[in-house]
């Protein structure tokens, strides 16, 4: 017998500095303002160099192909809103709105879509999922999202191959209406910055790299 989804309510979003106004706090928590921090930033805290170079890369290259039917400013924004909705987190942004719900469901078949995918990639070496995905748990609430990191192999074709992958696999959660928190790492260490005592779910790891640096880590393999 399958249990049952559970319906909740948005959780709290944790930023960096706590305000001490209390309606300062609460219009935080709001759903235009975390959308619109999201805009801004775009998860670029989160990112190692390989990644943030690709992105303020590509923006770059899309300011530019806008600047001259669009002006400075306009071209900007757009390109700045392309990012944020084909290569960005929306969806994961929505989950703190009290519009989102998603069927647990469609993560898992979502997940089991990537990693097959992942797996015919000959040149990717690495991939893991944090979090309560980590430690293999099929989602039950309507607000869970996917945490799938990336490790990216080293030289420039590779950089570019996996900054390509990141830009499909975000525009095909867009497209599905998934929560997916990705990012591309430039070594297994990057994931040293996480909680230790949460499992991680390995879906590749070719050289063992993953293995080896979480010996004393909870792992599970991802079927």
């Amino acid at each position: 017998m399958s249990r049952p989804v559970e319906r909740s309510l948005p959780k709290a979003k944790v930023f960096p500095v706590t305000p001490s106004r209390a309606w300062l706090a609460a219009a935080l928590q709001s759903c235009p303002v975390i959308l619109g921090i999201n805009w801004c930033m775009q998860g670029m805290r989160g990112m190692d160099r390989g990644e943030l170079a690709f992105r303020l890369l590509l923006e770059a290259v899309l300011w530019f192909a806008l600047l001259t039917p669009l002006g400075p400013i306009p071209a900007l924004l757009a390109a700045h809103t392309f990012n944020f909705l084909v290569n960005g987190q929306l969806w994961v942004c929505a989950r703190y709105c009290l519009f989102w719900h998603r069927s647990p469901a469609a993560l898992n078949a979502f997940l089991a879509d990537v990693a097959a995918r992942l797996r015919e990639l000959t040149w990717l070496e690495e991939a893991v999922c944090i979090g309560s995905c980590g430690a293999g748990a099929v989602a039950h609430h309507d607000r869970a999202d996917i945490d799938l990191r990336l490790v990216a192999p080293s030289g420039p074709s590779a950089w570019l191959r996996v900054n390509l992958l990141l830009l499909a696999l975000r525009a095909w959660a867009l497209l599905r209406l998934i929560p997916l928190d990705l990012y591309a790492y430039d070594s297994p260490a990057s994931l040293d910055r996480f909680r230790q005592d949460e499992a991680l779910l390995v879906i590749l790891d070719r050289r063992g790299r993953i293995a080896e640096r979480f010996a004393g880590r909870r792992l599970v393999r991802f079927e």
